[in-house]
């Protein structure tokens, strides 16, 4: 569990570094048993002040032994006095305050280290001040992450870039993934902009799995099938519609999921439709209002084998299987999808005559 909040100053991306370093106000820290029932694991909440309107929130579920000086028996035991410390490459954190009855509360102090700050100085990343040091060990940033992206060819990022890759979950092992399944994004911003919406390794591998078409999409593609909560599952109800489906592109996909075509759509008209459907014909019925309750109503009163394009005009001109079902009931039986639209067009309705 990762859940981090951030006051208006935190986590200003681009902003000028002050003249002086500011320290931070105040560092507090709680610790519950974590809500994932994991034996020897606790939620653990570090919470910094750092001006008037900047703070941030961090919560994590972490192993006990990842707390070196807090012990499950300090924990289950009575409240008493503890210490820990969060040790890392950008800095450390020595924590001290209360814990028994299975929580635990206090203040910390943060110590950057200088190691790591000369060395992303001397790898033309910049030195951080203490607050980014902060963010970067709170997100578990480290070497590793800087030497991935080096090996890979990456410009090098900026400090400000590498605290928003940490914001956002971007990993070492995130950065080699993507470039063994053939992504080496453009920019530090582009491995964000993947990691903020959900593309990662799992994601485009059940794409690719799904089929050749969808093994090699684009970064740009890859997010916006994100951003319209394209998902594989969808993609694989989609593909088995029909031959036309299994081929269907990112676009038509996106298109879609836009416009509301669910797969039960398409499972509507294969049942009563006539022809075999293509990917824009069910983009054109969800935009015109043609649902599956609309086609499994029609088929009822004998409306079957209908085209999408039928489909469609009887849904834009509002003949519906109530007014077909008016027209039945006044004798006017058999009559094809084009009489039906021209009778709604002449303003014919039998229950006004």
């Amino acid at each position: 569990m990762r859940f981090i909040l951030a006051g208006a100053a935190t986590l200003a991306i681009g902003a000028s570094a002050p003249a002086a370093e500011v320290q931070p106000r105040s560092i507090e820290w709680s610790v519950q048993r974590s809500g994932s029932h994991a034996p020897e694991t606790v939620q653990l909440t570090m919470e910094s002040r750092w001006s008037p309107s900047g703070n941030s929130v961090w919560s994590n579920d972490y192993a006990i032994a990842e707390l070196p000086g807090l012990t499950t028996a300090q924990l289950e035991g009575a409240r008493a006095p503890a210490r820990f410390a969060i040790v890392r490459e950008p800095g450390r954190l020595d924590c001290s305050g209360w814990a028994g009855a299975s929580r635990g509360e206090g203040a910390c102090a943060f110590t950057p280290d200088p190691a790591f700050s000369a060395y992303l100085e001397s790898h033309g990343i910049g030195r951080p001040d203490i607050r980014q040091s902060y963010t970067l060990t709170m997100s578990r940033v480290g070497r590793d992450l800087v030497d991935s992206m080096a090996a890979i060819g990456y410009v090098r990022p900026t400090v400000d870039q590498l605290t928003a890759m940490g914001i956002h979950g971007v990993t070492a092992n995130f950065v080699r993934g993507l470039a063994a399944s053939g992504y080496r994004l453009q920019s530090a911003d582009a491995l964000v902009e993947f990691a903020i919406h959900g593309v990662d390794l799992d994601y485009i591998r059940a794409l690719a799995a799904i089929g050749p078409q969808l093994a090699h999409l684009s970064a740009d593609d890859l997010v916006s099938l994100r951003i319209h909560g394209v998902t594989p599952d969808y993609v694989r109800a989609m593909a088995a519609m029909g031959p036309a489906f299994r081929t269907v592109s990112a676009r038509d996909l996106v298109s879609m999921a836009i416009h509301g075509a669910e797969p039960e759509l398409a499972q509507a008209y294969i049942r009563y439709g006539n022809g075999q459907l293509q990917p824009d014909e069910v983009v054109s019925m969800a935009i015109h209002g043609v649902t599956p309750e609309f086609i499994d109503a029609l088929a009822s009163l004998g409306y079957r084998g209908l085209s999408a394009d039928e489909l469609v005009s009887l849904a834009i001109h509002g003949v519906d299987a109530d007014y077909v079902r008016t027209l039945r009931d006044s004798g006017m039986t058999g009559l094809s999808a084009d009489q039906l639209v021209r009778l709604r067009l002449a303003g014919f309705d039998p229950r006004s005559r």
